[in-house]
């Protein structure tokens, strides 16, 4: 699929970013790229099956977030600090798959509860303020598809409750997620 097509499909083609928009949107463009980066990351433990089927498919998606939101935000306003972001990603995807999958799929479900309370934040605020309706319709479809990855590594990481290792490395994806965008908002 060209990078038109998916453009397209997320209805993202003629789409203004209001200036009250502009950081969250930065902080969108930088998160995608660190995601993208993560999957990557996540590749090269090429011996876990499980691993690289959990990144061929949210791979994907990611990268069609990353096409859209280089194509909404005018490449000005990216962050300065992309090069950070891809290899604080790398990182991440990397150590995590290698301690495994269910630590992987922690970390994942992690990552995908802070974009999804960080993308509803934005939804939210859109709402309220009637901004730009067909970007509140852009990042719901981002939103929902996080979702779908946040569910995909719950299900996979079993139904086990996170072990007190899991819950501190799980707080600690937030604290860095939550210190990344106010970051990249900025830069």
């Amino acid at each position: 699929m060209t990078d038109h097509n998916i453009i397209n499909k997320y209805n993202a083609t003629n789409i203004i970013v209001p200036n009250s928009m502009l950081d969250w949107m930065r902080s969108n463009h930088a998160g995608e790229t660190g995601a993208v980066w993560i999957y990557m990351g996540a590749k090269c433990i090429f011996w876990n099956k499980n691993i690289q089927n959990m990144t061929k498919e949210h791979y994907k998606t990611e990268k069609n977030h990353l096409i859209v939101m280089s194509h909404i935000l005018p490449k000005i306003y990216h962050s300065k600090l992309l090069i950070l972001w891809r290899i604080l990603g790398f990182g991440l995807g990397f150590f995590s798959a290698l301690f495994g999958y269910r630590f992987f799929c922690v970390t994942i479900q992690s990552v995908e509860t802070f974009v999804e309370e960080h993308y509803q934040e934005q939804i939210d605020f859109l709402y309220k303020n009637s901004t730009s309706f067909e970007l509140l319709k852009v990042l719901e479809k981002c939103c929902d598809e996080e979702v779908e990855h946040q569910i995909d590594a719950k299900l996979h990481k079993g139904n086990d409750k996170n072990n007190s290792f899991e819950r501190f490395w799980s707080n600690l994806i937030g604290s860095g997620s939550s210190f990344a965008v106010n970051i990249s908002k900025q830069y």
